[in-house]
């Protein structure tokens, strides 16, 4: 009888050889673009709370609310085993085996940037929520691209709900940061629509909230379009949520308020495209070919074992060296023993780079024109 052992995402597991803090010189060596992402976010987060601080305390909210939701959604994504899909390479500093403490910074910075943007347009609350979604997923889709080629993470190789992927990234990865993202736009704004003071007891209801419903409403989302795509999240179903989307932004646009004039937002501005630049330089740079994680992965075992998922599909509960299509190899060890959860992955080289670095191109070129131009400086309408 086979048994795979899972560590929940709060489990200090003093069985694996894994740290709270490392070197980042040691981590450079084997992951040298991970180093620049981790601290990127770092970075970023810090600015995100020195603007929401200087915005006073609806921003604070938003920075607050991101925190909390956004952990929460990895954690509970993580811990139920039916949709345990993913595993996080080891950063320099690490809150337990699978959570890197860049991780609730990731969430911050792509929920407060696009939220506290929009908030600057004046639209109506289900267009904000919308447009936010969107802009979300503008902000993520470099990061995500990037992740999966540099193995800041690996996923499951045969789960159904992330085997549509595009330059590596799952499509519903994408849908989920659009409909997380915009719901969780939709809550802050429904939670302060009477209380322009943010006292505390709307921030109390509000973070409960933000805090209950985030990820319910996303997953109800997910799940209405998921059968254009034979039940998992795929091309069809993602045309559909941002033709919707786009739509429920046009119609808000019209019913925008008059804007009084406002000045630049030099420093979230300023942020923006500086996590833009950098997510492109690092895959115009560094060689996935070079780069080896150590870490959690899914569990390694005899091939085609197979397990059920969340949503009844059948998936191979083990990856197995003889068959599986990631962006990792064995090539630079030896394939691990059998049921382990702890070992290393090499990174292959580019199969296509001319096309990777144009999608993650355009992707962070549209991020500086959309974030550069909302947060630019406006008249009064």
């Amino acid at each position: 009888m086979i048994t795979e052992i899972t560590e929940t995402p709060w489990d200090l597991a003093p069985h694996l050889p894994w740290a709270h803090f490392t070197s980042p010189l040691a981590k450079w060596a084997a992951q040298p673009s991970f180093v620049v992402a981790e601290y990127t976010f770092y970075l970023c987060t810090a600015l995100a709370l020195v603007h929401a601080l200087r915005r006073g305390r609806a921003h604070l909210l938003v920075f607050v609310a991101a925190l909390l939701a956004g952990t929460a959604n990895d954690i509970i994504f993580m811990a139920l085993p039916v949709v345990d899909n993913f595993w996080q390479a080891q950063g320099t500093v690490m809150l337990t085996p699978r959570l890197p403490l860049y991780i609730p910074c990731v969430y911050i910075c792509f929920m407060y940037f696009p939220t506290v943007t929009v908030w600057r347009l004046g639209l109506p609350r289900t267009a904000q929520a919308a447009l936010t979604g969107l802009l979300a997923e503008l902000f993520y889709a470099p990061y995500d691209i990037n992740g999966a080629k540099f193995l800041w993470w690996t996923w499951h190789d045969t789960d159904m709900p992330i085997s549509h992927r595009i330059l590596g990234a799952p499509i519903g990865s994408s849908l989920w940061v659009v409909t997380f993202v915009a719901t969780f736009a939709f809550l802050i704004s429904f939670g302060l629509r009477k209380d322009h003071e943010v006292r505390g007891a709307t921030i109390a209801k509000t973070l409960a909230l933000v805090m209950a419903l985030s990820t319910a409403v996303m997953v109800v989302q997910i799940n209405l379009i998921q059968p254009l795509d034979a039940g998992v999240p795929g091309p069809r179903g993602a045309a559909a949520l941002i033709a919707v989307y786009a739509l429920i932004v046009g119609l808000g646009w019209r019913r925008r308020a008059p804007r009084p004039g406002h000045p630049a937002d030099s420093l979230l501005r300023g942020a923006a495209l500086l996590y833009f630049s950098i997510m492109a330089l690092v895959m115009a740079v560094f060689d996935p070919a070079t780069h080896r994680s150590e870490s959690m992965h899914q569990t390694y075992g005899p091939c085609h074992v197979e397990a059920v998922d969340v949503l009844g599909f059948t998936r191979y509960q083990y990856v197995c060296a003889a068959d599986f299509d990631e962006d990792y190899s064995f090539d630079c060890v030896a394939p691990p023993p059998e049921l382990s959860e702890w070992y290393t992955v090499c990174g292959r080289p580019h199969r296509d780079f001319p096309r990777w670095m144009l999608g993650v191109g355009l992707l962070c070129a549209l991020g500086v024109v959309a974030y550069g131009g909302l947060l630019r400086g406006a008249p009064r309408d």
